[in-house]
């Protein structure tokens, strides 16, 4: 640092005519700008006026209104304004501000009632400021709100030995859909998107998406995504045999089935291995008038006394054959 000095020092004493002509050159300019920018000057200029209704009560149709604003201004304020001013070059007015009659649907607005909302959203508040047209004419539409079930169509797919313990669990079961009334009467459902999730193997909240897409036109939902949870453990898997039970009605006394046991294979998580009790498992078949006049000689094995945690995989075989004798 002090060598770079040094030869700052060295130069304006090596070249006094360029470092004197330099230092006049700077001093002019920063008198110029001093006296250019402390002057007041008048400015036109045309914005966009952009109506937003962030309760969403009404959607703005007026979307091509603009404004010419004259004001006097300091040139250092003007110029300032232009650089670091949040208006992004357009107007912003929001509803509550307004105070409208909404039923109305339109409505003719003097400008000068909305002169103080302009030059606070311009960044002009204090200032005297002209703007024309004397008159905004502003036209809207109610939007209507119904709140519809979210049904989940997205599937899922788990990495070995890995299994969904509990169902899929929509934590935001509702969304707010909003339009006009005729569109959202004929809606009483959204769906997720169709996406197949692959190899999950521990539990996770993710994000569905929406299928909005389906929505019609002018009808939309702020959500565009819903969290859902999924639980997942390890699972084993088993073999059981298991005798045939006959539910016998009417005078159906003398019917044998064949086979006389099945074979059930099922799903438990690693957990809940040793709260499974296979002594407990029914298997059984009903022989009635109905059943089997309908059965073309097979009754369908039904089960019983499985608990939830339990998940069957397949029971062999699933109808079996009987015989009547005498």
């Amino acid at each position: 640092m002090k060598a770079f000095f040094r030869r700052i020092l060295s130069f304006f004493t090596t070249h006094k005519q360029s470092s004197i002509f330099l230092l006049c050159l700077c001093l002019s300019f920063f008198l110029w700008f001093v006296i250019t920018y402390s002057r007041v000057y008048q400015h036109n200029e045309t914005y966009p006026i952009v109506f937003v209704d962030n309760s969403n009560q009404v959607e703005f149709f007026s979307k091509d209104t603009v404004v010419s604003v004259e004001l006097n201004v300091n040139g250092f304020e003007y110029l300032s304004n232009q650089v670091f001013a949040k208006h992004k070059k357009k107007v912003v007015i929001d509803l509550e501000e307004l105070n409208l009659k909404l039923h109305k649907g339109q409505e003719n607005i003097p400008i000068s009632r909305l002169k103080a909302m302009i030059a606070k959203s311009l960044g002009y508040e204090g200032l005297e400021i002209n703007l024309s047209p004397k008159t905004i004419r502003l036209s809207w539409k109610k939007i209507f709100s119904k709140r519809v079930p979210v049904v989940n169509r997205c599937s899922f797919s788990f990495t070995k030995p890995y299994v969904a313990y509990n169902p899929l669990e929509l934590l935001t079961k509702e969304v707010v859909l909003y339009g006009n009334e005729s569109d959202l009467a004929e809606i009483d459902t959204v769906y997720t998107q169709e996406i197949d999730y692959k190899n999950i193997n521990r539990n996770t909240v993710m994000l569905l998406p929406l299928d909005l897409k389906a929505l019609p036109e002018g009808v939309y939902c702020q959500e565009s995504t819903v969290p859902a949870g999924i639980s997942v453990e390890k699972f084993t898997e088993n073999v059981v045999t298991i005798p045939i039970n006959i539910v016998r009605t009417e005078d159906n006394k003398n019917i044998r089935v064949l086979p006389k046991a099945v074979k059930l294979r099922y799903r438990v998580a690693i957990k809940d291995y040793n709260k499974v009790v296979t002594n407990d498992f029914n298997a059984y078949v009903v022989c009635s008038n109905a059943e089997m006049s309908n059965s073309n000689s097979m009754l369908k094995v039904n089960l019983n006394n499985i608990p939830d945690f339990v998940h069957v995989v397949s029971l062999i075989p699933e109808k079996v054959e009987y015989i009547v004798y005498k």
